[in-house]
């Protein structure tokens, strides 16, 4: 509960090359959190909007939300009738056993809006619950999001920076179940884990290892589903789907259709050594505070039979090399983030680098 009202501020994140910046506006009353918040994508003009009210009971939490996202394809591609439009509601309770440990569960509802209306999806509903798990830090966003609210959240690409937890270890899982009830138009069971690890190598330099696992144990293919992509054959909606590539995973690869599936696995290395830390270098007119080199290692599969999966001529590595830093200006503490990644092994169509850059500031 107290990584909600430690930041009852307004905070401000920029993502580069996806040109996303992320503006959230908090306002703790008593027992009450108020929120706002809005991503914007200035490079293809994706914007999604979210209003939360979360409730601090004595020994538990509840959140109601609501929220509408539209996004369009890349600049260059389709026409301006392609958009994706998910707008919905949820309610979201966390049970806190102890300091470690805190039980989620979810129930949503989302409905699919396409621009062309030819698609499968077009005006269908999704309704599902998910139960979740998490032990460890309640500070770190992507193990939030497996087992709560998936969409809105912070990226948690400054790693360096975040709360792990006194054991150096974090782990949430879930179980999301979609039904055919009410409006409901999908059927499936999702299983989705993540660990987080941090080795101390020296008393300042440090690994943070991630492993992420996902599948799917029940689901079922559209009708003509041999005549269609595979990210389009079964039913599930594109944005359950588990994604190799992004900030999140491995860091070379886009979120581009060849790296989903509905079988995924992954792990992320991050090696971290101080430049210097606990300084106050004025350049420019900015406070330096803390600098880290980064070394990062991934590998990885997505694919859409398990059988694929253990294909390791398909797997993906990657490596690159980049810095995370924090420095103060005014009274907001502001954390740089650079990563540059190349893959080293894959399928063509994975095959690439990417440089990666991200602003979140702290007040």
């Amino acid at each position: 509960m107290s990584a909600d009202r430690r930041d009852a501020f307004p905070s401000v994140n920029v993502y580069l090359p996806e040109g996303q910046a992320s503006i959230r506006l908090r306002k703790l009353i008593k027992n009450v959190l108020f929120e706002s918040q809005i991503d914007y994508k200035f490079v293809n003009g994706d914007i999604s909007t979210f209003l939360r009210y979360k409730y601090y009971a004595q020994n538990f939490t509840y959140k109601i939300g609501v929220f509408d996202t539209i996004e369009f394809p890349d600049v260059g591609r389709g026409s301006a009738q392609e958009f994706q439009r998910v707008r919905g509601g949820l309610l979201l309770a966390e049970f806190p056993r102890d300091y470690n440990k805190r039980y989620f569960w979810l129930l949503q509802d989302d409905r699919l809006t396409f621009g062309d209306v030819t698609k499968v999806d077009n005006r269908k509903n999704n309704i599902y619950t998910k139960l979740g798990w998490q032990y460890g830090t309640e500070f770190d966003e992507r193990l939030n999001a497996i087992v709560g609210e998936s969409r809105g959240r912070i990226i948690p690409v400054l790693t360096a920076f975040r709360d792990i937890g006194p054991q150096k270890f974090s782990l949430a899982a879930a179980v999301t179940e979609s039904a055919r009830i009410s409006t409901g138009d999908y059927k499936y069971t999702k299983l989705e884990a993540e660990a987080l690890r941090r080795f101390d190598i020296t008393s300042t330099s440090f690994f943070v290892t991630r492993a992420h696992a996902g599948t799917f144990l029940t689901k079922s293919k559209v009708e003509g589903a041999d005549t269609l992509p595979p990210i389009e054959q079964y039913t599930i909606p594109a944005y359950e789907l588990f994604n190799l590539g992004g900030r999140e995973a491995l860091k070379s690869i886009g979120t581009q259709d060849e790296a989903s599936g509905i079988d995924e696995l992954h792990v992320t290395n991050e090696y971290f050594v101080p430049v210097f830390r606990n300084r106050d270098y004025t350049v420019w007119g900015l406070h330096w505070n803390t600098m880290y080199g980064i070394g990062y290692l991934g590998f990885g599969q997505a694919a859409y039979t398990i059988r694929d999966a253990f294909k390791t001529k398909d797997y993906v590595v990657d490596a690159g090399l980049g810095t995370e830093t924090s420095l103060h200006v005014r009274d907001y503490e502001v954390l740089l983030s650079v990563v540059y990644a190349h893959t080293l092994h894959g399928p063509e169509a994975l095959r690439g680098s990417k440089v990666r850059f991200s602003i979140r500031t702290i007040r």
